[in-house]
């Protein structure tokens, strides 16, 4: 188990992971031993009723100046109170190892491509970028290089949706120029993950996700003939 006490992780829920449908909530080792770790409980929390049921903890490591996130699954065994080096009870979990750990994007929950049609915009410490696709747990985007963007650097960001403007942290996972994707030496693109997204605007991202996904399949249904 790669993951160390004080480390940062993601608990990764839901009816059915493999088809996206998760959710995602930031949580903290308090503990860990072979095979076995004690997490923070989340806000909203793990439901009791999830006791004896699989999750996934994912983390970030880095590999050749990358930050990459690894994940495995894990079963739920136990909820208890653990006791913190400040003396203080917390609520936590106790999960067992049952998968072997692996590389993980936490972004498998749905991810839609925005078009200037659905009103949705994004900006990272205060500058405009195009966004190439958008998930609950992340970002791709394009960007000009004068907005200095480092892998592992948590900075400020904010979407726009529908008039209403959502602050925000997130994660820099990776970048890249663009000559090596033939545009010009002037674009970048990153990768992000979002950072203890807050309930407002979890709620918001997720019901704009859904409108953009309904309105993408809306235009693709095929003009009826006019025969």
């Amino acid at each position: 188990m790669d993951i160390k006490p004080g480390h940062t992780v993601r608990i990764v829920t839901g009816p059915d992971p493999a088809k996206g449908k998760v959710f995602v909530k930031g949580s903290v080792a308090y503990d860990v031993r072979e095979g076995t770790a004690i997490l923070a409980q989340t806000d909203p929390p793990v439901s009791t009723s999830m006791l004896d049921k699989e999750i996934v903890v994912t983390y970030l490591i880095r590999k050749s100046d990358v930050m990459v996130r690894h994940g495995f699954r894990a079963r739920i065994a136990e909820f208890v109170d653990y006791m913190l080096d400040s003396g203080r009870m917390a609520k936590a979990l106790k999960v067992e190892m049952v998968g072997e750990a692996g590389p993980y994007s936490v972004r498998t929950s749905n991810r839609v491509a925005p078009t200037g049609q659905n009103d949705l915009s994004m900006a990272i410490r205060g500058t405009a970028i195009k966004v190439l696709d958008i998930s609950l747990g992340g970002a791709r985007f394009s960007y000009h290089k004068s907005l200095d963007l480092q892998p592992a650097v948590v900075v400020r960001a904010s979407i726009e949706m529908d008039g209403r403007t959502y602050g925000l942290e997130a994660r820099v996972l990776r970048t890249r120029d663009g000559i090596s994707e033939g545009f010009s030496n002037d674009l970048r693109f990153a990768s992000v993950e979002f950072v203890n997204l807050d309930r407002a605007v979890e709620h918001a991202l997720s019901r704009k996700i859904h409108d953009v996904q309904r309105e993408s399949v809306q235009g693709e249904k095929p003009a009826q003939s006019t025969r």
